[in-house]
């Protein structure tokens, strides 16, 4: 059976480094990019404005989680 395809939308890692320091990092697509790239190739997936709005949502809490990380480590 073949893999499907997936794209990777958010990330949010946390690693140790060798130094032993934590590292706290995310990724994300830009949701208005999202929007544009889904309208243009898929335009029939009826889910991209709600999509779009999870993304912006956990680009939210990977911001505060950034920036609040400090009290911890």
């Amino acid at each position: 059976m073949a893999k499907k395809a997936k794209a990777e939308l958010f990330t949010l890692t946390c690693v140790m480094n060798t130094e032993g320091h934590v590292e706290l990092d995310y990724q994300a697509v830009d949701p208005d990019e999202f929007v544009k790239t889904m309208e243009q190739g898929f335009p029939e997936y009826e889910g991209t404005f709600k999509v779009a709005s999870l993304v912006r949502y956990l680009r939210e809490m990977g911001d505060d989680v950034l920036n609040n990380s400090n009290r911890y480590v």
